[in-house]
């Protein structure tokens, strides 16, 4: 298996927006430290994968900034009006860069690792067929990799993996699926926070550690506070 030419792009939202789902039933600091704790393991798990810096962070804040490059990634600015179209302009730039291939990963996977991150990457005969891991719970899409001659736009959002699928089929490339159930379960309401605090193997101290870095952050940064929260994830 060869990742060479490959970028993986995670999208972010600002921590302020970030997982508001999870309001009213968790307060602020811990939502936000939640995010981050998710965010820190799939940077991470991509750098193992990959090496770094094939990973960059599309979007957030300057604490999410830290944080990527803390982990071994990138980051850049969301450049797009929403999400997909924040996307399309990612991959456009990496295609410049000289990418054969870009991997995006929903930034809120509490279970991803390095060896989910490569099952993608096998399934997809040398970064040369599109692969994407369906989310679970609504549908959504949680990873697709789009070789760089895919003729199919990013539309992510709840129950765009069927979505994702006839676009490709429409493309004239058929999408794959990857066996990586480290990616099929994404973070978004209080349910599932619950179930990975009991489930998932250290999610919970990482998480509260997460928590109070978001809380030392703030007391350092009082210029960036209050973060007004926008819109629903």
């Amino acid at each position: 298996m060869s990742a060479e030419g490959l970028s993986v792009l995670v999208p972010m939202k600002p921590l302020a927006s970030a997982k508001m789902r999870l309001a009213p039933e968790v307060d602020d600091m811990t939502r936000q430290g939640v995010a981050l704790s998710m965010l820190d393991r799939v940077v991470r798990a991509a750098a193992e994968a990959f090496g770094a810096p094939a990973c960059r962070v599309v979007g957030g804040d300057a604490l999410v900034e830290e944080v990527a490059l803390e982990a071994g990634g990138e980051w850049a600015p969301e450049q797009g009006h929403d999400l997909n179209s924040s996307l399309a302009l990612a991959m456009m730039r990496a295609w410049r860069e000289g990418a054969r291939a870009a991997l995006v990963i929903a930034g809120d996977l509490p279970m991803a690792s390095a060896a989910d991150l490569r099952a993608i990457v096998e399934a997809s005969g040398g970064l040369t067929r599109p692969v994407g891991v369906m989310a679970i719970a609504d549908g959504g899409t949680n990873a697709l990799l789009w070789p760089r001659d895919a003729r199919f736009p990013p539309g992510f959002g709840e129950r765009s993996f069927s979505r994702h699928q006839a676009a490709a089929a429409a493309a004239g490339a058929p999408l794959a699926q990857a066996t990586a159930a480290g990616l099929a379960f994404d973070l978004d309401t209080a349910a599932d926070l619950a179930y990975a605090v009991g489930a998932v193997p250290g999610f919970r101290e990482a998480a509260a550690a997460w928590t109070r870095r978001v809380q030392l952050w703030r007391a350092a940064h009082p210029q960036c506070a209050p973060w007004e929260a926008d819109g629903d994830e």
